[in-house]
């Protein structure tokens, strides 16, 4: 399975003294199950960074922090080599110079959200001022990530900041220049209205721009809690459902994929209950749901794996 979406470089940074509990949990996620994905650092803000992760302000570095990463991963083997990933930084609120992309680049970062939820100096996030879209400073961004390579994530953007990074990026395509856009972990807004599923528009958007879609497990992007209580659907059940009407909507299979957006790092009751399916048995549980709902194993294997595989040509 390839994870559009798993924060494991943060899970590995906030982890750095006590690898041993590292190499236990990555054994469990990579053992028949993963076998590639986005791997990200996530940045809130400085406030949700200490009272979440128990990072100082003072330690927040994008470049530096990635380097301690990549560092322990490779020294410590914490990734096997069979695993087929990239690096991805969830939120640019800490990148000082769009220059800067460069040396991400070169660390191997092929993935950016260039806001999470909230605003920034770049665009708006999917809780900000909802009229706010790409600044400046953010179309130069934009344009700086298309010419070095790396895929821009739509998940966490507002609808304005969604439709001025499209709309760029079919400017650019006109241009001869190739665009690659996606949203990592976003479920479908027809389904359930939530602020960080995407409409039917935004869905087809993507798609027309040759990206994918990863329908994320956490279970309040899913379905709704008091629909789930009165229908008494399984949460697994309701993440099928937005699998099924993407296929429905885009006529194929073709721009789907999966993403856990896996929380169970944090040492809350909240986050060790917020996914569908429990990480290391993810594959397992999916394939075996699709096949229950008549997808065939050539589809499940694109959906799972080839389609996020292509995508980024890992």
């Amino acid at each position: 399975m390839f994870d559009c979406h798993y924060d494991l470089l943060t899970y590995i940074y906030i982890n750095r003294y006590n690898l041993d509990k590292v190499k236990k949990h990555l054994y469990k996620i990579f053992k028949n199950n993963i076998t590639g994905g986005i791997f990200n650092l996530f940045y809130m803000s400085p406030k949700e960074m200490k009272e979440e992760l128990n990072i100082e302000y003072k330690d927040i570095n994008v470049i530096k922090n990635l380097e301690t990463v990549d560092m322990l991963i490779k020294k410590e083997k914490l990734i096997p080599k069979n695993i087929n990933y990239i690096y991805g930084i969830e939120g640019l609120d800490y990148l000082e110079k769009i220059d800067d992309i460069d040396k991400l680049y070169k660390l191997g970062v092929r993935s950016v959200n260039i806001v999470w939820n909230n605003d920034n100096k770049f665009a708006g996030g999917a809780k900000g001022n909802k009229n706010r879209g790409l600044t400046l400073l953010g179309k130069q961004l934009i344009e700086k990530l298309v010419k070095i390579g790396i895929a821009i994530d739509l998940s966490h953007t507002n609808k304005k900041t969604f439709y001025d990074i499209t709309n760029l990026c079919k400017e650019l395509k006109e241009q001869g220049k190739n665009p690659k856009v996606f949203a990592s972990h976003s479920n479908v807004k027809k389904i359930f209205n939530h602020i960080r599923n995407l409409s039917d528009k935004q869905l087809l958007e993507i798609k027309d721009l040759d990206g994918i879609v990863g329908i994320v497990g956490v279970k309040q992007f899913c379905i709704n809690e008091s629909k789930f209580n009165s229908c008494n659907k399984k949460y697994d059940t309701a993440y099928i459902e937005h699998i099924k009407y993407l296929k429905n909507l885009f006529g194929n299979i073709n721009n789907i994929a999966v993403s856990s957006d896996d929380m169970t790092y944090y040492n809350t009751k909240y986050y060790r209950h917020f996914n569908c399916f429990k990480q290391c048995k993810m594959r397992k549980n999916i394939n075996k749901l699709l096949l229950k709902n008549y997808f065939a194993n050539e589809q499940i294997e694109k959906i799972l794996y080839t389609n996020a595989y292509n995508f980024f040509k890992v």
